[in-house]
């Protein structure tokens, strides 16, 4: 029987109309898949967006659903070669069915299969298990958009040959699905704070009494919104490019987006690439917090383990796959900056055996075994003892395999699930036996993040509302004694902050060594003049040898009027220390200390008084440290001189 050949008209489009596209995801089945950003050289940059479905395809655990999504879907099922192939669904499994499919048409990349796989989609290597278990939704495109490399999009329609230039109307799944219930109940996270931290801990006990090599596990958090998915997409694509950004909706009723770390596999011209990645950390703001991020990663000894044995498994899943001798590691621990977060990647690389294709390096790799752990039997059952719910989507895979044979595979990370009005976050990491539960909880927390923002829910759960700004004073009496070493650059800051110079206001801002009758009140310190002040004022002030343009990690302390208790890079310029362990002189108090538990900023209330052993001016200063300095303005303002 000979293959069926689909025209395809092909035009230039505009970003405008891909966005409006998306927009449509809102109501209608459809997805996209986007290579956004990435290590130049190794993600290839391109997108696919399917909006307008032929077919759709519902993978269960047994066998396939199909059904026509337009009058092009119903002609291409009328054809004898489907028709026969649509009859035999029922009784093959769904791989085989998926692969057949493909096979009816002649290797046109044009004609491809686009969707996502939940993490149960590890069933498909044993179709018995479960029959009747969803595993996921795959879509048929009539009509879809593509970006290449270079940034350009074009739009495809594609057509059997002898209806060309018939009106061929999609026939829209309904978006909604059921009605949600009339009192849905209110969302629950599976775990309070600190509760996934005491998972951990439990999972270390399994990976130091079973053969477990590594283990992943993770939680979900659980929000009442109302957001548009596509607009929220918007948002983390615009926030937070990543290697995998996917937006789908299933025609059910759910919605489900995300911007991924993880693409998993590139097969292409006989060839497989796999990108695993490990090792999380969160990135600060700028330059500076960035390259803090790569250093604490690259030193970071258990996440270097845990992407081994990633690489290693891989390999392992991978092998049987590749001709022998061809499959090795071409990269490793590659660091990857994305919005919040840096990671470390691999990349593993084989040509595949005649006969092997891209559904076999998918059930090959479901159930990846940086979601899951190693031996992955032994890891699955754990997850299914220990963690509070079913993954459904996380630890899934956002899918795209080309008649041609190109494929492109991805881990569905750091993903929301809308349905009946809650948004569904999971988050989890990789551990092995010496990981640390409160890192391993911080880390979860830290993914959650850019997924909450884009949905407009900035503050994490359990957050209180964000700090109000400082009411800083309308001018400041700035002196300098000649030895500060960066006048001009302080200057700078507090003109950028909106304030005034006169030698009449208050509060002073003191740089240099204060002068033998200076009148401390009102004053903020900055550097060596903080030190002179505190030695004037009981203080154990001490020379050492000059320490300067050292980054301080800093973290406010209770006593602090602000709410933001998470750390800082804030840089440190010193000729002075203080005695470590003395006592504080009366009156005084510290908002702010480095991870040395060094006082780093130090206030007088009645004398309004702060003094600030770091430099908010310098540029390898997060803006925290310039928020710091703002409170300390606002502190040390007479209320004559507040506008």
């Amino acid at each position: 029987m000979s293959l069926l050949r689909l025209q395809a008209r092909a035009r230039p489009a505009d970003a405008d109309e891909v966005e409006a596209a998306l927009a449509r995801l809102d109501q209608g089945p459809g997805m996209y898949f986007g290579v956004d950003a990435g290590i130049a050289g190794l993600h290839p940059l391109q997108a696919t967006l399917v909006e307008a479905p032929a077919l759709l395809l519902r993978v269960r655990a047994a066998a396939l659903q199909v059904e026509p999504a337009s009058a092009l879907g119903q002609d291409l099922l009328a054809q004898p070669a489907l028709a026969d192939w649509a009859r035999a669904t029922a009784s093959q499994p769904p791989v085989a069915a998926l692969r057949a499919l493909l096979q009816a048409f002649e290797p046109q990349p044009e004609v491809m299969l686009l969707g996502a796989l939940r993490f149960n989609a590890h069933r498909l290597a044993t179709p018995g298990t479960a029959p009747d278990e969803d595993i996921g939704v795959l879509f048929l495109p009539e009509a879809f958009w593509q970006r290449d490399a270079q940034g350009q999009w074009t739009h495809v329609t594609l057509s059997l040959p002898a209806a060309a230039g018939s009106a061929a109307a999609p026939l829209r799944a309904a978006a909604t699905g059921k009605a949600p219930p009339a009192e849905p109940p209110e969302p629950r996270d599976d775990h309070a704070p600190g509760g996934y931290a005491a998972m951990v801990a439990r999972a270390l006990v399994h990976l130091r009494e079973r053969p477990l090599v590594s283990l992943t596990l993770s939680q979900s958090y659980r929000r009442r919104t109302h957001a548009s998915a596509a607009q929220a997409f918007a948002r983390l694509r615009h926030a937070n490019p990543a290697p995998m950004s996917f937006l789908l909706n299933d025609g059910l009723g759910g919605q489900l987006f995300g911007a991924s770390p993880d693409l998993q596999l590139v097969v292409q011209d006989g060839t497989v690439q796999s990108l695993p990645v490990c090792g999380t950390v969160a990135r600060a703001p700028g330059p500076v917090g960035e390259a803090e991020a790569f250093r604490e990663l690259v030193n970071e000894t258990v996440d270097a383990a845990s992407l081994a044995i990633c690489t290693d498994a891989l390999r392992n899943d991978l092998a049987p796959l590749c001709e022998p001798g061809s499959l090795r590691l071409t990269e490793r621990r590659r660091q990857m900056a994305l919005a919040t977060v840096v990671h470390a990647v691999d990349r593993l690389q084989g040509r595949l055996r005649t006969g092997v294709d891209a559904w076999d390096a998918l059930v090959a790799t479901a159930a990846p075994v940086m979601l899951t752990g190693t031996p992955r039997p032994h890891a699955l059952a754990a997850i299914a003892e220990l963690e509070a719910s079913p993954r459904g989507w996380y630890g899934g895979l956002g899918v795209l395999v080309r008649a041609d044979g190109h494929a492109m595979v991805g881990t569905l990370l750091r993903a929301a699930a809308l349905r009946d009005g809650v948004a569904e976050v999971r988050t989890g990491g990789d551990l092995v036996a010496d990981s640390v539960p409160a890192r391993e909880e911080q880390e979860s927390r830290h993914k959650a993040l850019s997924l909450w923002r884009a949905l407009g829910l900035d503050a994490p759960p359990g957050a209180g509302a964000p700090d109000a700004p400082p009411r800083l004073p309308a001018a400041v009496n700035l002196h300098d004694s000649g030895d500060d070493p960066f006048p001009a650059a302080v200057r700078e800051l507090l003109l950028g902050l909106g304030l005034g110079f006169s030698p009449t206001a208050r509060p002073t801002v003191l740089l240099g060594h204060p002068p033998p009758a200076f009148d401390a009140d009102h004053t903020v310190a900055l550097g060596d003049a903080a030190f002179g002040l505190l030695a004037r004022a009981g203080f154990e002030v001490t020379p050492i040898t000059p320490e300067h343009g050292r980054l301080l990690p800093c973290r406010a302390t209770d006593e602090a009027p602000w709410a933001d208790r998470t750390a800082f890079i804030a840089a440190g310029y010193a000729s002075w220390a203080l005695r470590g362990g003395a006592a504080l002189p009366q009156g005084w108090s510290v908002w702010l200390r480095d991870t040395h538990d060094s006082p780093r900023l130090l206030v007088h209330a009645q004398r309004r008084v702060a003094c600030l052993l770091l430099r908010p001016e310098s540029l390898l200063s997060d803006p925290r440290a310039v928020q710091t300095l703002s409170h300390a303005l606002a502190f040390c303002t007479p209320a004559a001189n507040t506008p």
